[in-house]
């Protein structure tokens, strides 16, 4: 399947292969610490035609508008401690924060802040990785707006240099937007700590 389900918080929509059983809402829980999906818990929403265990609806409109949040994102298997902001790299065993600047197979951003998602459910573990939109990240500094950004050894991104921007184009995670300057970012009740993190545009 495409899309097995996209998580919401106050806009945030489930989506799964087509069924022949109504779809109902049913609640959802994540884990921030492996990423994993409890179905019948929480304060999110999902479609569902399987009570509390699955998502196997179809949700079709010709338009869905998301409230808040700003990015989507792609669940992948993850293989090190969950830590939303920071820069992943792709392993055979699953993502792993980045240990060497610029580094090869460097995925992107674990992201807090999706409106949607893609592929959840196929691991235990599993790290939403932001695809596309704007994400909260951890930056080294605060640079220009439009300054290409890649990770360095510890997980954070920093600007990437022009050596490396010819030679690598590929590892150019994002581009620098802004620092947040608020503590929360978020709707009420559905508030996420930014931890000092930047605004930036995934590329």
């Amino acid at each position: 399947m495409a899309v097995t389900m996209s998580q919401f918080r106050q806009g945030k929509i489930a989506l799964g292969e087509e069924s022949t059983t109504p779809p109902v809402l049913a609640r959802v829980s994540i884990n921030d610490s492996t990423g994993a999906v409890t179905y019948g818990t929480g304060d999110d929403v999902a479609l569902t035609n399987v009570a509390g265990s699955s998502v196997t609806g179809a949700f079709i409109a010709s338009k869905v508008w998301n409230a808040v949040w700003n990015d989507v994102a792609d669940f992948q298997q993850l293989d090190d401690e969950l830590v939303f902001g920071k820069c992943y790299y792709d392993t055979a065993s699953g993502a792993k924060i980045c240990t060497a600047p610029c580094q090869m197979a460097v995925i992107g951003i674990a992201s807090d802040t999706f409106g949607s998602a893609l592929g959840n459910g196929n691991h235990e573990k599993q790290v939403p990785i932001a695809v596309a939109g704007w994400a909260l990240a951890y930056v080294d500094k605060e640079y220009p707006t439009g300054t290409p950004l890649t990770n360095d050894e510890h997980g954070n991104l920093t600007e990437i240099h022009l050596e490396d921007k010819k030679n690598f184009p590929e590892r150019i995670v994002a581009v620098y937007k802004k620092k947040e300057a608020a503590e929360f970012f978020g709707p009420e009740g559905a508030k996420i700590k930014v931890n000092g993190r930047h605004w930036v545009k995934i590329k």
